[in-house]
C-alpha cells in the first residue's frame, strides 16, 4: 500500500511541474501562430475595388432629357462595401465613376450615355 502510494505522490508531483509547462507552451504557441497570421492578413494592399456598372438595356436619353443614374456597386476585399464613397461625375456624353479604398488603391469606370439621336427609334 505505502508503494502504492509514494508511486501516486511521484505521479502528482510530475504532472505539477509538467501542467504549468504544457499550458506555458500552450500559450507561446497561440501567441505565436496568432501573430503570424496578423502578419499575413496586414500585408500592404494593393488589390483596388471593384465597381460594377448595371446596365438596363431599355434605357436610352431622349433628347433634351437629363441622364439618370442606372446603378453602380463598389466593394473591396479588405473595406467591405464602398458604393457609398463612389465619386460620380457627368461630361458630354460620358459618366465617370471613381473609388478608393483605405489603402488608396483607386478604380475608375467609364459609361457612356445611351442617346436616341432624334427620329430615330433604338
Amino acid at each position: 500500500m505505502k508503494d502504492r502510494r509514494s508511486r501516486w505522490n511521484r505521479i502528482q508531483n510530475i504532472l505539477l511541474i509538467l501542467l504549468p509547462i504544457l499550458i506555458l507552451l500552450s500559450l507561446a504557441y497561440t501567441a505565436v501562430t496568432g501573430r503570424a497570421f496578423r502578419q499575413r492578413n496586414t500585408g500592404r494592399d494593393t488589390t483596388p475595388p471593384s465597381l460594377l456598372l448595371t446596365r438596363d438595356e431599355n434605357y436610352f436619353v431622349l433628347p433634351g432629357e437629363m441622364y439618370e443614374e442606372e446603378g453602380y456597386a463598389a466593394y473591396d476585399d479588405r473595406d467591405g462595401d464602398l458604393t457609398k464613397k463612389v465619386e460620380v461625375s457627368v461630361s458630354g456624353d460620358m459618366v465617370r465613376y471613381r473609388v478608393q479604398d483605405e489603402a488608396g488603391n483607386i478604380t475608375i469606370r467609364f459609361r457612356k450615355i445611351p442617346r436616341i439621336s432624334a427620329g430615330k427609334e433604338p
